[in-house]
């Protein structure tokens, strides 16, 4: 997710009769990571009075020297116009803050990416991480028409309060919009899966913010917030997946509630950030809709119109002139096209996914939302029933009556349907104790359609699909679960079963996360 851009570039607009011309052109270069372009401005303009150590120390910040970015900074302030004050006051806290939260980390490099990341359990991060953003960087090129060159910065962080710390957002908007990454200041900002209580799709993450920064890079940042999610929301499982693709099914649910009830956020209202939305359900919605328009805009002609309107942007046409270069229409006129669209497509509300949230480990909170149904309130009788059911079967469970415990969720599973992810879960779980390998399979397979997020039901298929004798059937679900929770021994454990039958070069990594992680492959 990507928010407003910094305050600098806005501040330094606002003051342009007056500002020098480079500075404004230095922050056009930063923001959409031309960093190549801003050295060389930053040289010519290095010696001047005031304003040069100002534009050093920004130029520091975005390549990665907070350090020298802070020292800077700091020295340059009191022969600074005090127009511009406040801003390096920001940029030489920022600055300080990186210095301090990333001082120790590791560096670990690709041929065109290098991750810092905290020494130990997070650096099991890394070669997965590296993988995908390789795989990603060809997809983007191709679809997006440019590769930038490296090394392109990422930076993993343990907790979202060290997100806050280095970004413009506060723990409150992080938590209530459900960010947990940022593409800013010339770099992509994760945080570690192990700060949520059941993970989330970290790998797709990285690359959604990957596709901002090569977005902002190709268009020379240009274009505006709605596009932008759009088009990330749209290529980040392109390390994984061909182009396109179905809308998936809790995004049809979104969006069918939304229309059901005459609430879909305007594009406008988008700006200045997703991360600014009042709650992850209208954020959630508003990454659904985002999608869609960029399924209308390339609907049977691939990532070809993208390419053409970041060319538009690019080349300064405003968005109507870019819209209308690629669909014919005024900006306004394709909103309400895609609207009637979207409307006609008689998408469907899946009330069993209901609208999931993320959950950060500091709730003290220990159990996921899919791993507790019965906490829902219930919306029928049926469904009162079924979670009923439920909390019989949970606790037949943990007093050890597999049998009977798989009894009851079988009961809620035939009053609410195959494949609801909270009955999947504990009813694969519970067959894959009871060593029913099919039965697990059964019970959980239908799950993930609804709930791929799940890394639990993408574990107890890949298991069952282990003992079965079959690892390269158990192998994408357990690459999907590492997709979403990399600490699960049973995951990097089982992933190591999988690579040693078939002499995949991966064995080695998986075989020290499971040794790490507790576990025996």
């Amino acid at each position: 997710m990507r928010p407003a851009l910094v305050v600098l570039v806005l501040a330094i607009a606002r003051v342009a009769s007056a500002a020098p011309d480079p500075a404004i052109r230095l922050f056009d270069l930063l923001e959409s990571s031309r960093l190549d372009e801003a050295r060389t401005l930053v040289d010519a303009e290095r010696r001047k009075p005031g304003v040069g150590p100002f534009l050093v120390g920004a130029y520091d910040l975005y390549r990665g020297a907070y350090a020298e970015a802070a020292t800077g900074l700091e020295e340059g302030l009191p022969a600074l116009d005090a127009k511009y004050t406040p801003e390096a006051t920001s940029l030489r806290d920022l600055a300080k803050a990186v210095e301090k939260i990333t001082h120790g980390f590791t560096t670990h490099r690709s041929e065109h990416f290098e991750i810092k990341v905290a020494p130990g359990k997070d650096e099991l991060l890394v070669e997965p991480a590296l993988e995908t953003l390789e795989r990603a960087y060809v997809a983007l090129g191709d679809d997006l028409g440019e590769r930038p060159p490296g090394p392109i910065r990422v930076e993993i962080y343990g907790d979202i309060a060290d997100l806050a710390r280095v970004s413009t957002l506060t723990i409150s908007e992080i938590e209530t919009s459900g960010t947990i990454a940022l593409c800013k200041y010339n770099r992509l900002m994760v945080t570690s899966p192990r700060a949520l209580v059941a993970g989330y799709p970290w790998l797709d993450t990285l690359t959604h913010e990957l596709t901002h920064y090569f977005v902002s890079r190709t268009s020379r940042n240009t274009v505006p917030i709605w596009l932008h999610e759009g088009i990330a929301k749209t290529e980040e499982r392109r390390w994984r997946e061909p182009f396109g693709g179905p809308l998936p099914f809790l995004m049809e649910h979104m969006l069918a509630t939304g229309i059901h009830e005459n609430h879909l956020i305007p594009f406008a209202a988008m700006h200045p950030s997703m991360a600014k939305l009042p709650s992850q359900e209208d954020a959630g919605l508003a990454f659904a809709e985002v999608t869609t328009a960029i399924q209308y805009l390339t609907e049977g002609k691939g990532p070809a119109p993208l390419r053409k309107l970041l060319t538009s942007l690019r080349d300064g046409s405003d968005l109507n002139r870019a819209i209308a270069s690629v669909t014919g229409q005024s900006f306004a006129a394709f909103e309400r096209s895609w609207r009637t669209w979207l409307k006609a497509r008689g998408l469907k509300q899946h009330p069993e996914l209901g609208i999931p949230k993320l959950r950060f480990k500091h709730d003290g909170k220990e159990k996921d939302e899919e791993d507790d149904p019965t906490a829902k309130q219930a919306h029928s009788p049926t469904e009162a029933r079924a979670r009923g059911h439920v909390r019989v079967g949970s606790m037949l469970r943990t007093r050890g009556h597999l049998g009977a415990a798989a009894a009851e969720y079988q009961r809620a599973e035939s009053l609410l349907g195959t494949g609801h992810p909270a009955i999947a879960g504990k009813l694969g779980r519970t067959w894959l104790e009871l060593r029913q390998w099919d039965r697990a399979i059964a019970a959980a397979r239908p799950g993930i359609a609804r709930r791929p997020e799940s890394a639990g039901l993408q574990v107890t298929v890949g298991r069952a699909l282990l003992e079965k004798g079959e690892p390269g059937a158990a192998q994408p679900f357990l690459e999907g679960a590492l997709a979403v929770n990399p600490y699960d021994p049973q995951t990097r454990c089982g992933l190591a079963q999988v690579y040693r039958a078939q002499k995949d070069p991966r064995l080695a990594r998986e075989s020290n996360a499971c040794a790490q992680l507790g576990g025996a492959p």
